[in-house]
């Protein structure tokens, strides 16, 4: 062979390498594509493109390793992550969101806890879920409902607090139900009763009864957590003047869906009990994923009671509120 042929013998060989490296590239492509896109597991794709499981897995790592495949997590610009995961360590939760609002007016700060804690439910709860909503102003109070949400039940687990800033909580529950297209379990009843006589007239009635017949059913619940004292808890602004200072002098120090909690965060026997319209201690401990939300650092002593009781395994608070808790625990 002469030396011509030889020189031009190479070009083709440089062609064929370039296409078989193209080919690589296509097919690690459209490995990732249908794995991390199309939601295939390795088998199905190994089986599509007659290869094995490990050389599945092989390309997904080269893609990842070449840059082919960026792989980014994303938060929200308000969400403090260094915070948050001290914040989960500290208390070994599940799910745990600090946020940070524009400035500290508690507007502001219960706009941002709200956003942030719709956010957590629109990334954690699937159509298979149960999700259970209480009684709380964080999500009461938001302008809008949120952009999407998965078709699954929601059902109301506490009475209604009539306010002046924000909606009930059926209509809470409402606006989950109106954009995920789920079905809704709703019922006509204050959060605290009088009287033992109208907590029994109440639990009685059919709407109640189909709601109370879905709590063992829950799969996530989002509670609110109060303190107590004026403006920080729901059930203390519906509470008499005299339930209010009882439970005060028994030393109640933090409230979650009509649970009153002392400092440590052990249950106390108030005169309040048995005339709260919603879901039990057993029935709210029986649900795998328990969000607590709060705002206002004047109720870290309540987050902090909450978090000891093991009522919640998930928070979402703002950034002063979780200071707060961590440097005085």
């Amino acid at each position: 062979m002469s030396e011509s042929n030889v020189g031009r013998s190479q070009p083709r060989m440089d062609g064929r390498r370039l296409r078989g490296k193209q080919s690589q590239v296509m097919l690690m492509a459209r490995v990732a594509r249908r794995y991390y896109l199309e939601r295939q597991s390795r088998v199905q794709i190994a089986e599509e493109f007659g290869l094995s499981r490990f050389q599945v897995g092989r390309l997904l790592e080269r893609a990842v390793a070449t840059g082919l495949v960026r792989i980014e997590i994303g938060l929200p610009d308000d969400v403090e992550f260094d915070l948050s995961g001290r914040l989960q360590d500290r208390f070994g939760l599940r799910y745990c969101a600090v946020t940070e609002a524009p400035d500290e007016a508690l507007q502001s700060l219960r706009s941002s806890v709200g956003q942030a804690a719709t956010a957590l439910l629109q990334e954690i709860v699937t159509a298979r879920d149960v999700l259970g909503i209480s009684s709380t102003r964080t999500l009461m109070g938001l302008p809008e409902p949120p952009d999407h949400f998965s078709r699954c039940t929601v059902v109301q687990i506490t009475g209604a607090v009539s306010r002046i800033d924000a909606w009930d909580v059926m209509e809470a529950v409402r606006r989950f139900t109106r954009v995920g297209g789920g079905p809704a379990y709703l019922y006509y009843a204050p959060m605290v009763c009088p009287d033992d006589a109208g907590s029994r007239i109440y639990r009685q009635q059919p709407d109640f009864v189909r709601c109370a017949s879905h709590f063992d059913k829950l799969t996530v619940c989002v509670i609110g957590i109060g303190a107590w004292g004026d403006g920080l808890s729901t059930v203390y602004e519906a509470a008499s003047e005299q339930d209010r200072n009882t439970a005060q002098d028994l030393g109640v120090c933090a409230e979650v869906v009509g649970l009153l909690l002392d400092a440590e965060g052990r249950r106390l026997d108030t005169p309040l009990d048995g005339r709260m319209i919603g879901i039990s201690e057993q029935e709210l401990r029986a649900v795998p994923t328990r969000i607590g939300i709060a705002f206002d650092a004047r109720k870290s002593d309540a987050v902090r009671a909450t978090l000891k009781s093991g009522l919640i395994n998930g928070i979402v608070i703002d950034r002063g509120l979780a200071e707060a808790v961590l440097v005085e625990s």
